[in-house]
């Protein structure tokens, strides 16, 4: 394999792995839009939801482990001729924001959704709004932080 097929295929690579963890994003975003519109309704429905959007976090880190490898793999290949321009050192930046946002804000409040539901014999809905004002604050940053990259 040639060196400039290899560096195409890191691209290719890189652009699936964006491709796949914002297209989960906004995956994750409309399903809990239905969930909150099933948990609305009854909660035996709402867990469905939740139960089927269990594989979303997976399918965003398969995408950020593609963006990092194939990018380390870019930056390799261009002797890191990017690394000292602007634009990417704002887009790196902008990179590590939605990772730590996406594995560390993003995990925290689906575990305490869960948490939430699990333990919820008497409803209450103090917290259980204030998980979903935070999911919807988190998924509106993430998709933004997503188009600006």
């Amino acid at each position: 394999m040639s060196s400039q097929t290899f560096f195409q295929s890191l691209i290719v690579l890189h652009l699936t792995g964006f491709l796949l963890f914002a297209g989960t994003t906004i995956a994750d975003f409309i399903a809990f839009k239905q969930f909150w519109k099933q948990y609305n309704l009854t909660n035996t429905g709402a867990t469905t939801v939740l139960g089927a959007m269990a594989g979303f976090p997976q399918l965003m880190r398969v995408g950020m482990g593609l963006i990092i490898l194939s990018g380390i793999g870019i930056m390799a290949m261009t002797h890191a001729i990017f690394g000292e321009q602007v634009w990417f050192r704002v887009k790196f930046g902008i990179v590590i924001v939605v990772i730590i946002n996406a594995f560390v804000i993003g995990q925290r409040l689906r575990s305490r959704l869960k948490k939430a539901l699990a333990e919820e014999a008497a409803p209450q809905p103090g917290i259980i709004s204030r998980i979903k004002t935070n999911l919807n604050r988190f998924h509106t940053v993430q998709i933004l932080l997503i188009f600006v990259i």
